[in-house]
């Protein structure tokens, strides 16, 4: 295998960010937590275990133990159950295709990274066929996105019994492009229009729909100086799973 491509979920994959989103909120109610800011977009880190953080610590002025972090988790896939429970989710155009497409090819292997938790991420992935067998790194194992996405390329790597020549993001928001440039990864755009990634983003990097997309392009991400968002908290590396990731301090 020469290339992996790891995949973020919501909006990438799945048009699940609204019904995510409702399930997240509900479930920081179901936790006694009312104060809220929901304009997810605006934390230093799109992730679930950051946000849930932040939100815990400002109504309650401490961080959250083990304990209250694993009762939402369990809350957050209750209610995104059932939110999704009548019409399920729908998939981006191709996406179950192209993702049986690229497992069938020994050219590719695939992992995703996503900011959901472990325990709703895993619904998520059910009808997408579970992940067959790619690794699944999420906010349950590291609080900043680009970790997150960093130990699903270090699974894969272990996994492959060594490098790739070639690791392409796939995503739907700025975080993901800060992901991609962060890791030096190349970078697919889903979505209708550059404007989420900045105006300096190729078109030729953006699909609606992965039946547009040949794994095989050359989707090399060189953004103008000062035009990505630096990762915050540079000075807590990265530090693979099982040990304790410097993001949870």
């Amino acid at each position: 295998m020469t290339t992996l491509i790891v995949f973020d979920i919501d909006g990438t994959l799945l048009r699940s960010v609204a019904p995510h989103q409702a399930a997240f909120h509900a479930a920081l109610e179901d936790c006694g937590l009312t104060d809220i800011d929901s304009a997810w977009g605006g934390y230093a880190h799109h992730t679930d275990s950051w946000i849930f953080r932040e939100v815990f610590r400002h109504n309650t002025g401490r961080l959250p133990g083990e304990a209250e972090v694993q009762r939402f988790a369990g809350l957050l896939n209750e209610r995104f159950l059932a939110v999704t429970a009548r019409e399920g989710v729908e998939e981006i155009p191709g996406a179950a295709a192209f993702l049986r497409a690229l497992e069938a090819d020994g050219a590719y292997a695939v992992a995703f990274a996503t900011g959901g938790l472990r325990e709703v991420t895993a619904a998520k992935l059910a009808p997408l066929g579970g992940g067959a067998g790619g690794p699944v790194s999420t906010a349950s194992e590291h609080t900043f996105r680009e970790h997150v996405v960093r130990e699903a390329v270090h699974q894969a790597v272990e996994r492959n019994g060594g490098g790739f020549e070639r690791v392409v993001c796939v995503g739907d928001g700025p975080w993901d492009v800060r992901a991609a440039v962060a890791t030096g990864s190349e970078f697919i755009g889903i979505g209708a229009a550059t404007a989420p990634f900045g105006d300096w983003f190729p078109r030729t990097h953006l699909f609606a729909s992965f039946d547009q997309v040949d794994p095989a392009g050359d989707f090399t991400l060189v953004p103008p100086a000062g035009r990505v968002a630096p990762e915050p908290d540079p000075d807590k590396v990265f530090t693979a799973r099982p040990v304790a990731c410097p993001c949870w301090n």
